[in-house]
């Protein structure tokens, strides 16, 4: 008898969230020390949060553009809920400091370009763009002055190293179930490569943040470069290929069969 329930990835992973899911009402928002919120400081955490809206247009082309796979829309109701509760953190850490937005600044942020082709791309930036996340998220619960900051930065960077690891699982299956799993893994390895080599090129939401921020004196941009070993043996272990911040990957797309370094498809994809 065919049981959806125990095949699907999403089961453990909507436990897993169950158990280790923080509520907003946990924030001593009460103590939030004005005096260590900088306006720069605001004026950055303004920016995150405008960075994260495209949540909600994300969510809608999941939906719509992998609708056939139940499992995989099943778990991104789940990751809806908890990125939507990013803005909205910061957000309301704004509003006790007498910042506030409108509509048309929630609006425009959700605004988003089309996913990439490649259903594996499309896992592998997720992948990449969570990891980046979690990783700045950390360096805000580490450096910033303004302490109930810091705990929502520590809550994210949770949140986020947990959706890069759920993206993960979803893009393992497709590769164990791909009818071509060379052009997947080349796939996975030309997003590698526009994420560390042409950076330019990515417009996903998280890689134009850091680019904004790089020179804030308020909290310094994350440096990729920082990142990219680690994400590379990520991506190597999903691929079954070994990967370093050193490997040529135009060689190892070579052994693959691919000719050179390109982007399949659009170069934008979802936080």
């Amino acid at each position: 008898m065919d049981d959806l329930v125990a095949d699907m990835l999403h089961t453990p992973l909507f436990d897993q969230a169950e158990g280790v899911r923080w509520r907003m009402s946990d924030i001593p928002w009460e103590r939030i020390d004005r005096a260590a919120a900088s306006e720069p400081l605001r004026s950055l955490v303004k920016e995150i949060a405008f960075a994260e809206l495209t949540t909600f247009s994300a969510t809608r082309r999941f939906m719509t553009e992998l609708a056939d796979d139940v499992d995989f829309t099943q778990w991104i109701s789940v990751w809806f809920y908890e990125e939507s509760k990013h803005p909205h953190a910061l957000l309301r850490w704004l509003h006790h400091l007498g910042v506030g937005v409108d509509d048309k600044f929630i609006i425009r942020g959700r605004a988003t370009s089309p996913f990439m082709k490649s259903r594996m791309a499309t896992f592998v930036t997720n992948i990449i763009s969570e990891m980046i996340a979690s990783a700045a998220y950390t360096r805000l619960y580490r450096e910033s002055p303004e302490p109930v900051l810091a705990r929502i930065g520590r809550n994210l960077a949770g949140d986020e190293a947990r959706h890069a690891a759920s993206f993960y699982v979803y893009a393992q299956r497709h590769l164990e179930r791909s009818p071509d799993r060379d052009a997947d893994r080349r796939d996975a390895l030309k997003v590698l490569y526009l994420w560390f080599h042409s950076n330019d090129l990515v417009s996903h939401p998280v890689n134009e943040l850091n680019g904004r921020n790089e020179t804030r004196a308020a909290l310094p941009g994350l440096d990729l470069a920082g990142s990219r070993d680690r994400i590379s043996r990520v991506i190597g272990a999903l691929i079954g290929v070994e990967l370093d911040q050193e490997t040529d990957l135009v060689t190892q797309l070579g052994r693959l069969g691919g000719a050179r370094a390109q982007a399949p498809g659009d170069h934008h994809e979802a936080t």
